[in-house]
């Protein structure tokens, strides 16, 4: 495997809190503020690299009204 691969060790720099207003990569929900996430960046061939959070532990689930 080369190039676009990212192992997940590689993904995740540290743990910290997401800026206002932004969304989980893996749940797409809101992070709340001083929520703990985890932040990583996806390499781009064209531009700089794209800075994502996700939640640092469990994301919350979603309730869907019937």
């Amino acid at each position: 495997m080369t190039g676009t691969t990212q192992l997940a060790e590689q993904l995740w720099e540290y743990v910290t809190y997401a800026p206002t207003g932004s969304r989980c990569s893996a749940c797409r929900q809101g992070i709340k503020p001083l929520e703990p996430v985890r932040r990583g960046a996806i390499e781009r061939a064209s531009a700089s690299p794209v800075v994502i959070y996700q939640h640092a532990n469990e994301c919350p689930s979603v309730s869907v009204a019937a």
